[in-house]
Order: structure tokens, then sequence, then C-alpha cells
């Protein structure tokens, strides 16, 4: 009995580990969405800071050339003033010239808005010149790195169901059906619990004494009054000792 109670905690270890890579390889397109995403807001980023800087070249030059005709405009201004003979027409001059240099100077405060906009553009694409250059290798790698562990996690799984399939198969019929249903009935699916201190782990119930003398014993399959889960002691000083795992298995090919 006592070794087949080392089968059920063995089991029991499979089943959780299997779990685990089922709930982890199940989120698969989730993590990589999410890879990709970081990825994505990166290039978005340094994306904008391009456009933003592009803008404000584009945005100077057609300023800069509005400006040089604003000055052009105030120079024949200056002209007809000194030609004019009439009041109306030195009046008409005197008006053109000086809307054309406000004119001048508020294109002029925004192409130094604009140069401004340039610049901290331009910095911040050189702070990030390297991530620049790396981006998409990086993106690359980190998909490759996580296809990867996704590829032995996988293998992992195949692996450790083979190993689960051995140890049930070692079980008598009625113990694996045992276990089996109450791992189908439980919602976390553990259905061993050690009797630690004298008491169900799972469930923190306090057991009899008679009931845990039986446990101690290892005779016999003894079910948690409480819980329902197969219980099983583990003396202090020693470590229960299971069959080799599937994942040491996968490790050591």
């Amino acid at each position: 009995m006592k070794a087949e109670l080392q089968h059920l905690i063995a089991l029991q270890n499979l089943d959780t580990s299997i779990r685990r890579l089922q709930v982890q390889i199940e989120a698969i397109p989730l993590r990589r969405a999410e890879i990709e995403a970081e990825f994505d807001q990166r290039a978005f980023e340094i994306r904008a800071e391009e456009t933003r800087r592009d803008d404000a070249r584009h945005e100077r030059a057609r300023l800069e050339k509005e400006v040089a005709e604003q000055k052009a405009r105030a120079e024949r201004a200056d002209r007809n003033l000194q030609a004019s003979k009439k009041q109306d027409e030195y009046t008409a001059a005197i008006r053109e010239a000086d809307a054309a240099r406000k004119q001048t100077s508020a294109l002029e405060t925004q192409i130094l808005e604009q140069m401004e906009i340039f610049d901290k553009a331009e910095a911040a694409l050189t702070e990030r010149a390297a991530e620049i250059v790396s981006l998409n290798s990086d993106r690359d790698a980190r998909l490759a790195q996580f296809d990867q562990e996704m590829k032995v996690q996988t293998a992992q799984l195949e692996a450790e169901r083979a190993e689960r399939e051995r140890i049930f198969d070692l079980l008598p019929k009625p113990m694996s059906s045992l276990y089996n249903r109450i791992s189908l009935r439980i919602r976390d699916g553990i259905a061993m619990a050690e009797a630690r201190n004298g008491a169900c782990a799972a469930c923190r119930m306090a057991l009899r004494p008679q009931v845990m003398a039986q446990v101690r014993r290892g005779d016999e399959v003894i079910i948690c009054d409480n819980c329902n889960r197969i219980l099983y002691y583990v003396p202090k000083d020693s470590v229960t000792t299971t069959p080799p795992s599937a994942r040491e298995k996968v490790a050591t090919t």
C-alpha cells in the first residue's frame, strides 16, 4: 500500500504540473500578442517622433517662404511710400508696410516654435538611435525565444502526460478509479492531501488520533472526512520519493 500511495503522490504532482503547463500553453496567443504589442508601441512612439520632426521641418520651410513674401511686401510698401505724392497713397503704403512687418514678426515667432519642436524630436530620436537600429531584430529575437520556450513546454507536457499514463497503469483499478473520481469532483483537482501536525493540510480540519495513526501506517487508503481527499503522511526525517518526473526526462534528453 505504501508503494501505491507513492504512485498516487507522483500522479498528483504530474497532474498539477500538467494543468499548469496547459494553462501556459493556452495563453500562448495572448502572451505572443502582448510581446508584439510592446514592440508595436515602441515603433509607434518612434514613428510619432519622426512625424513630429518632419512636420516641423516642412512647416518651418513653409513659414520661411511666407516670411520672404512678407518682407518683399514690406519692401514694395516702402518703395510706394517713397514714391507717393498723395496723402491717401502715403497712408496706404504705411499701413501696408506695418501689416507686412507685423505678419513677419508673427511668422518668425512661429518659426522659432517649429525649430523647438524639431530640436526636441531630433533629440528624442538621437537618444533612441540604438533602439531604432535594433528594433526589428530585437522583436524577432524576443519572439524566437518565446517560441522556443513554448516548444520546450509543449514537449514537457507531452512527456508528463506519457509519464502520468505509465504511473496510472501501475495502480490497482479501484485505486485509480477512486483517484479520478476525487480529482474530477474537487474544483482544484487536487485529490491528495498531506496529513501534517494532526490535521489535513488541504482543508485544515483536525484529524482524529485514530485516523492520524492509520495514515501514518499507510496500510490502507484513508479519506479526509471533511474534504474527501486521499490522505498521506510524510515522516519528518524523510523525503517523499517519487518516480522520476517527465520534466526530469525532458531535461536529460
